[in-house]
């Protein structure tokens, strides 16, 4: 029976690999997928702060164009000012006229401030470009080295799974169904020691008479609250 147990020990260790390299086929995919819904925001991101300042490029061309209109207008209204005929056409002048400098003004207040924000926008837009390049440039190294483990996985479970088998042969047949019955139903460590006085797996507490049939070797103990195969404390007995 201890050479059962010593062998389960390794057995269990095994079954740990084994069940971690399983896990990378499903947390490897999922990091992949998260990583390229972070590219794909930092992109979506660095696209939108683009469209920002194209738009505000945009407005301020737009606000050129009409700064431009009014002044040619107000050019256009002085120069009527001289073969006008009577007081009430040139009044009417006058009043075109300032209306047309009103609006110069609020397009020229309106074309700094545009100025202004695309130069703010646009410094906005050169940290995010040079974030999302590096951002970039850091996923497809990770993303290389996540592919890579996990075109390995298959081969590494192969090895283990060989390994398995074999260390399986030197536990005697009735312990190894007790082990792959509990490991099925249980979560986490199924082979565990008793560490001051109770079950590492559910901190049960063993009874002094348990505590010495586990000590003693001489068959399968499991605790009596979570199921699991309980030995002495690591190194001890095996």
């Amino acid at each position: 029976m201890q050479e059962s147990l010593r062998a389960l020990l390794e057995l269990q260790k095994t079954d740990q690999d084994l069940h971690e390299l399983e896990q990378y086929k499903v947390d490897i995919p999922n990091q992949l997928e998260t990583m390229s819904t972070a590219q794909t925001e930092a992109e979506t991101g660095l696209a939108d702060q683009e469209t920002k300042v194209a738009e505000i490029e945009k407005d301020r061309r737009q606000r050129e164009r009409e700064l431009q209109t009014a002044q040619e207008q107000v050019k256009k209204y002085q120069g009527q000012l001289y073969s006008v005929k009577t007081n009430k056409e040139y009044d009417a002048l006058q009043t075109e006229i300032q209306a047309q400098k009103t609006l110069i003004a609020e397009l020229e207040d309106a074309i700094l401030q545009l100025i202004t924000d695309a130069e703010t926008e646009s410094e906005t837009l050169e940290t995010m470009r040079g974030e999302t390049e590096s951002l970039i440039e850091r996923l497809d190294e990770e993303r290389t080295a996540l592919e890579s483990r996990l075109s390995a996985v298959d081969e590494d479970v192969a090895v283990k799974m060989d390994e398995r088998k074999r260390m399986s042969m030197r536990v005697e047949n009735q312990v190894l169904k007790v082990y792959d019955r509990i490991r099925r139903n249980l979560r986490g460590m199924t082979v565990v020691p008793v560490k001051k006085g109770a079950c590492s797996g559910c901190f049960h507490v063993i009874p002094l008479q348990v505590m010495l049939q586990i000590r003693q070797a001489q068959r399968l103990v499991s605790c009596e609250s979570c199921g699991r195969i309980l030995i002495t404390e690591e190194g001890q007995g095996y």
